[in-house]
């Protein structure tokens, strides 16, 4: 099976694409390169989400977006990104001239190549069939007679099941809405809706482990080949969009192996990292790819013009055997240095200094040296440094047990049980206990057993990449940038806000300084201004300045990306803070299914808002998979939710790590200011507002029967 991607110098990966600001242009317009390079504006048409899944194996997760950026660059032109869920919509938008290219995945058919022009491939793919487990799977193609398959008529899958059909004309293709995506057919085929499917293998390998009851029996088609779609006049267009695809060498092995030291990476253009998902190193997090490792990685790669790549191990005692075997250039994973470890690989100078701290639940008492340690529990992985140092104490320490945890648990789910009282005492190093902290975790640091050291990790033959790694460490370390990313990620407040008695609620039914703002941009997106003022409470207090820990900005609390995305660039100023928020509330509450009550949609729109429309999507998948309600909020979907910030769950979701409980208190809150808003404008001023019957939106109110 055969997969190609796309390394590029030009093209790094980025949760949020750019747009530049433009001027004012018609709606609709079409032209060659000569017309758009007049204009000074690329529109490229794509799936709403920059990030469509947690990379595993170096995918690049922002594929269709980075060539988007990376050709616009190329051409000189201002990138504008037109968004589409439905794909039966794209040829309509590309031919009608809202959008100059399709960047989606799409692939080359006969049938599509009459409408419209496609570039060189950049991708190839295989197409699989996928049917429930069981003992009698179809193994060829003769199988398929009287077999049912669901796909939308549109896509190329219904092509290659036409063509099968003149083979076996038994075989029933069973179109379904054009609205349903493939994890919606996924989904209907675990559940028993459908018999079967058809799925692209590269989108397979991303979601397969989020449906453990589905089986891909044999292959449909191979290397269909994926390409950008153009108008078919645009041919000076299609010509520089071929010259930069093949410019830069768009073909690859998906899981090549390799080991490659610095020039043959600056040959292939990619540099992957081998890390973990968890809060310390690499997770996503409101559609963007963050973590403190993974911050100091990309700048590093950035600086070689390499593009930064993520492979995640199962556990982690595979970090280093990856690294060995060629899946990975470069282990970056907050890993402590020790000799057993050197024994295995290479590493580079520290870049970080820490302390191996015994952490307690805040509530207890002090230990106040190590002989205090006797008689206690402490809870460690057995890969972990942590258990090298306590063997080493145990001949020394009598009664001190050591227990071991699977491999596969992070550190931040030991700490959690710490401080739940499941766990009597665990270890971590300084800046993870720094980190929970910051999430407002109640422990404390009992005990300082010694300092140790972090550092990255290359092949003992990779001189040259160890050699530019140390010049990095050396330049940066201590530095703005580095000091910077420790403050972000080690000392930044991040833990929700409880709710408050003082809501700063002014005679005459005041609620905030920005009141008429709220009403103004909740008439027209359709919401309850007292909704949107309970989450810009939440979100900043009411102060057109802030800055969260990972950059959202303004009384709304939006991403620089975002804001730019959506038509705005000054969120600090209060009217486009807000219409910003707004804005995007409204388009998030859009993206759930309209047959869903509007006060469910609100609820998982208020925590797509806070934590990331995908990690959503995973918790209601999840939710089902319990047997709970994946249509309901409080009591169903937010359990789920919690369940994500749990390797067991996380590891087979498709967004990865999310700590969950931050979105559901979010929820939690925003509701109770909400309510309280209500309660108080009913008692400020009864003549002008009407309690409704449960509070909420206008027309659609957040049901209380949907509380727990």
């Amino acid at each position: 099976m055969l997969h190609r991607m796309i390394p590029s110098a030009l093209i790094f990966l980025c949760a949020f694409v750019q747009c530049s600001e433009k001027q004012p242009l018609p709606p609709k317009y079409t032209g060659d390169l000569p017309q758009l390079q007049d204009r000074g504006v690329l529109r490229v048409i794509v799936r709403p989400d920059p990030i469509t899944y947690m990379p595993r194996q170096a995918d690049p997760v922002t594929l269709n977006y980075d060539i988007a950026r990376g050709l616009a660059e190329s051409l000189k032109l201002n990138l504008e990104i037109v968004k589409v869920t439905n794909y039966s919509q794209m040829m309509e938008k590309l031919l009608t001239g809202e959008g100059d290219i399709v960047a989606s995945s799409l692939t080359i058919t006969p049938e599509r190549e009459a409408r419209a022009a496609f570039s060189v491939p950049y991708l190839y793919v295989d197409e699989y069939l996928v049917t429930a487990s069981g003992d009698s799977l179809p193994e060829k193609i003769a199988d398929l007679a009287g077999m049912a398959i669901s796909v939308r008529q549109s896509s190329s899958y219904y092509q290659t099941l036409v063509k099968i059909q003149q083979q076996v004309p038994s075989l029933n293709i069973h179109t379904v809405p054009e609205t349903l995506s493939i994890e919606n057919l996924l989904e209907g085929v675990a559940s028993g809706k459908y018999a079967a499917t058809v799925s692209d293998a590269h989108l397979w390998h991303t979601l397969s482990g989020s449906y453990d009851s589905l089986a891909v029996p044999m292959v449909l088609a191979e290397d269909r080949p994926l390409a950008l779609m153009m108008r078919p006049n645009d041919t000076k267009l299609k010509v520089a969009v071929d010259e930069y695809l093949l410019a830069h060498q768009f073909t690859r092995h998906r899981q090549e192996i390799f080991t490659d030291d610095l020039p043959g990476l600056k040959e292939r253009r990619r540099l992957r990292m081998i890390t973990r998902n968890n809060a310390l190193t690499y997770f996503i997090y409101r559609g963007q790819q963050i973590g403190f490792e993974y911050e100091l990685m990309k700048r590093f790669a950035s600086q070689h013009g390499l593009r930064l790549e993520i492979v995640i191990p199962d556990s982690h005692a595979e970090l280093l055997s990856y690294l060995n075997e060629g899946k990975g250039d470069v282990v970056a994973a907050a890993m402590t240095i020790t000799p057993e470890r050197r024994a295995k690989a290479t590493f580079a100078h520290p870049y970080n200094e820490v302390d191996e701290l015994v952490v307690v639940h805040a509530d207890k008492d002090s230990i106040n040296s190590i002989r205090d340690l006797a008689g206690r529990t402490v809870h460690v992985r057995a890969s972990s440094s942590f258990y090298t140092t306590l063997t080493a104490l145990r001949d020394s320490i009598d009664g001190i047990e050591i227990a071991l945890v699977p491999d596969d648990v992070e550190t931040e789910e030991i700490l959690e049980r710490v401080e739940e009282g499941i766990y009597d005492l665990a270890m971590c190093d300084s800046n993870l206990l720094d980190v929970e902290r910051a999430y407002g975790r109640e422990l404390k640091a009992a005990l300082s057993i010694k300092p140790t050291v972090l550092g990255w990790a290359v092949r003992k033959d990779n001189s040259e990449l160890l050699a530019a790694l140390n010049e990095y460490v050396k330049q940066e370390k201590g530095g703005l940038f580095f000091n910077m990313m420790k403050k972000r990620y080690f000392k930044s407040t991040r833990a929700v806000a409880r709710a408050k008695d003082s809501m700063r609620v002014g005679l005459g039914g005041q609620l905030s300084p920005y009141d008429d703002l709220a009403k103004k941009y909740a008439s027209q997106y359709g919401q309850d201004w007292r909704l949107i003022t309970a989450q810009m409470y939440q979100e900043s207090k009411f102060d057109p300045e802030a800055v969260s820990w990972v950059g959202a900005q303004g009384l709304m609390q939006v991403m620089p990306g975002t804001g730019e995305q959506l038509g705005f660039t000054d969120l600090h100023e209060p009217q486009a803070g807000i219409h910003a928020g707004v804005k995007y509330m409204h388009q998030l509450i859009n993206r759930f299914d309209h047959s869903l009550p509007m006060e469910v949609r609100i609820r998982f729109a208020l925590a797509s808002y806070n934590v990331g429309y995908g990690h959503v999507l995973d918790a209601r998948r999840l939710a089902q998979e319990m047997g709970w309600d994946p249509n309901r909020w409080f009591g169903n979907v937010e359990k789920a939710m919690r369940l994500l910030s749990q390797p067991d769950y996380y590891e087979r979701a498709r967004y990865g790590f999310c700590r969950g409980g931050q979105p559901v208190h979010y929820v939690e809150y925003i509701q109770r200011f909400y309510d309280a808003y209500v309660e108080v404008l009913n008692t400020a001023i009864p003549a002008k507002v009407t309690r409704p019957l449960s509070s909420g939106f206008v027309g659609s109110p957040l049901a209380v029967e949907d509380r727990r």
